[in-house]
């Protein structure tokens, strides 16, 4: 995942919280601005200001932000690495999270058979 992305997800959390800001807090949301590069930080505040989501997890390979289905070529080859992603319909910056392992519980229930009616 790219470090940066990481970080501006971090700067999304802390900016949706709508608490009181502390000096030491303010500090290190700086610090935080100023570990991103120039043109992605235009980027996440121009989506800040309309009041958008910056940055979306992946899910199922529908983005968190437009919950619109992404295409297959962007989500097939999985973690994509330290490239950077964008949505192509909200321009959001995609995260895509470690592959959830399935569910045990599902797969342990017991399958219902059906008989057919017996015809006299």
């Amino acid at each position: 995942m790219n470090p940066y992305v990481e970080t501006l997800y971090v700067l999304q959390r802390c900016t949706q919280t709508h608490a009181p800001v502390s000096p030491g807090s303010k500090t290190s949301l700086a610090d935080l601005r100023a570990s991103v590069p120039p043109p992605m930080l235009a980027h996440f505040d121009r989506l800040a200001a309309l009041g958008r989501p910056t940055v979306a997890e992946v899910r199922q390979g529908v983005c968190g932000a437009c919950h619109l289905r992404l295409p297959a070529a962007m989500t097939a080859g999985g973690d994509p690495g330290d490239d950077l992603q964008l949505c192509e319909n909200c321009g959001a910056y995609l995260i895509f999270p470690a592959p959830e392992a399935p569910a045990i519980a599902a797969a342990a229930r017991p399958r219902r058979r059906y008989r057919a009616a017996a015809v006299a």
